[in-house]
């Protein structure tokens, strides 16, 4: 036969409760990128939809409780937060947050969190194990694990999860990407 036949392969979570991918309706090209990326990595992930806060009217943001943190400025760019960036880190990324999506509610142990945009380093499948078999033979506790300031990609613990939900992110509004790093002393 001209054609080899491969066998598909089998997918995981690696090991977590849940893997969710996070991504914007509009976005089918990243959707259809990062499921086949997923698909090769073996990796089985929940799609989730993110709000889409360039489609929210102010009044919209009002009804969902999502209030601004008073005198806010981004500290790359020095200005208030988007109407995009508020759809972004206040639904899709904090998934603990989501109604769609209760990491607490669901009593998730271990979440895997990606975004649409996030791309995988060579490798990380087995880096990615060998870390959580190490974390688990030295019986450290952790409740966020993060590579870099983005939130591109993270795992987060069902207790790291509580803490999130108990500081109201939504009530004080600021990105995703200063909010994780500030609520376990990692900020730059």
């Amino acid at each position: 036969s001209p054609h080899v036949w491969v066998p598909p392969k089998v997918l995981d979570k690696l090991g977590f409760d849940e893997v969710f991918l996070i991504n914007l309706r509009r976005r089918s090209d990243r959707r259809a990128r990062m499921l086949r990326t997923l698909q090769e990595l073996g990796i089985s992930p929940k799609l989730v939809e993110a709000v889409d806060g360039r489609a929210l009217n102010s009044s919209q943001v009002e009804a969902l409780g999502v209030r601004m943190l008073p005198g806010y400025r981004d500290p790359f760019h020095g200005r208030p937060l988007t109407r995009g960036e508020v759809g972004c880190p206040a639904f899709p990324g904090c998934l603990w947050v989501s109604s769609s999506i209760p990491i607490s509610e669901r009593g998730l142990a271990r979440s895997l969190v990606f975004e649409d945009d996030l791309r995988f380093e060579v490798f990380f499948r087995r880096r990615l194990t060998e870390l959580m078999e190490q974390l688990e033979e030295a019986g450290i506790d952790w409740d966020l694990m993060g590579y870099s300031y983005w939130s591109l990609g993270y795992a987060l613990s069902l207790r790291g999860a509580r803490k999130l939900l108990a500081a109201e992110p939504l009530g004080k509004m600021i990105p995703v990407d200063e909010f994780l790093p500030l609520m376990f002393d990692r900020h730059p």
